[in-house]
C-alpha cells in the first residue's frame, strides 16, 4: 500500500536520474532528506496501528507451502514494514495502458497484513475491520493526511532543490 501525496512534478525522475549520474552521494542525500521529511507519518502511522492483533484470527500462524509464517500479526515484523521511499525507477506502460512506477516519493506498508488491515471493507473479516476500526484506509492515508500541510511545503521545497542542482528551474 503506497501514499499518493496527490502532486503532480514533471521531470523529477529525470532530474534524480541526472543528479545520480553526477553526484551519487547527494543523490542518497535526497532520499535521507525525504525520509526525516515523511517521518511525522510514519510514526503517526506505526502509533495508530494496535498494539496486538487487530482480529482474533490474526493473531493466529498462518503457514504457506514453505511452512513460513505469511500471515500472523507479528508487531514488530508490522511495524518495521512502514517505510518512506524515493523511486528513480523508469515509469513503464503494461499492454491495455496500465501504468506503473510513476511515484517518485512515497511512503508504504509492505506485506499481507497490511493490505488487509488497512484496506479491507467487504466480507467477514472486511466488515468486523469496519466495524472495530473504521473505514478504509486505517492507517497510512489517516497518517498523511493529519501531516500533509507541513510535509507537503517541505516535499516542494525538496523538488525545488533537486530541479536547481540538475540546472531545470522549473519550480511548482
Amino acid at each position: 500500500m503506497t501514499v499518493d501525496l496527490g502532486m503532480e512534478f514533471s521531470g523529477l525522475k529525470d532530474a534524480l536520474k541526472e543528479l545520480n549520474d553526477i553526484d551519487k552521494k547527494l543523490r542518497r542525500g535526497i532520499t535521507t532528506e525525504f525520509k526525516a521529511i515523511a517521518q511525522p507519518i510514519v510514526g503517526r502511522a506505526e502509533s495508530m496501528l494496535p498494539t496486538g492483533a487487530p482480529l482474533s484470527g490474526m493473531a493466529r500462524s498462518w503457514k504457506g507451502k514453505s511452512g513460513a509464517d505469511i500471515m500472523s500479526w507479528n508487531d514488530a515484523r508490522v511495524r518495521k514494514n512502514i517505510k518512506a521511499f524515493t523511486s528513480g525507477k523508469k515509469v513503464r506502460e503494461a499492454p491495455g495502458g496500465f501504468t506503473q512506477n510513476l511515484a517518485v516519493f512515497g511512503i508504504k506498508w509492505l506485506g499481507p497484513q497490511a493490505t488487509l488491515f488497512d484496506l479491507a471493507a467487504k466480507g467477514t473479516m472486511g466488515e468486523n475491520l469496519v466495524a472495530k476500526y473504521g473505514p478504509p484506509s486505517r492507517v497510512i492515508y489517516k497518517a498523511y493526511d493529519q501531516a500533509k500541510t507541513e510535509v507537503d511545503a517541505q516535499v516542494k521545497d525538496l523538488v525545488n532543490k533537486v530541479m536547481f542542482l540538475t540546472g531545470n528551474q522549473g519550480r511548482i
